[in-house]
């Protein structure tokens, strides 16, 4: 079973990346809140992540969600060299 922002988790997003990215979980809902997603949505993503993939084709068009989408691909890099010792 995966377990919520595992590091073991490479190629999602979670909230601890948007918060290496430098932005709070507040203005992180209201900005998915305009971009359509539902308070039920936002929660699921909140608890469970999303992948890398799924976000990238929802808000990579805007310049601050490719700032988190960056942060998680070199997490899961770094997981990758990491799994590796």
């Amino acid at each position: 079973m995966d377990i919520p922002n595992s590091s073991h988790n490479a190629g999602f997003i979670f909230v601890r990346h948007i918060r290496a990215a430098g932005f709070c979980t507040i203005g992180s809902r209201r900005f998915l809140l305009d971009q359509g997603m539902s308070n039920a949505e936002i929660q699921d993503f909140f608890n469970h992540g999303m992948s890398t993939e799924r976000f990238e084709q929802l808000f990579g068009q805007d310049a601050m969600a490719r700032q988190v989408i960056e942060r998680a691909k070199q997490d899961g890099q770094q997981e990758s060299t990491d799994d590796r010792l």
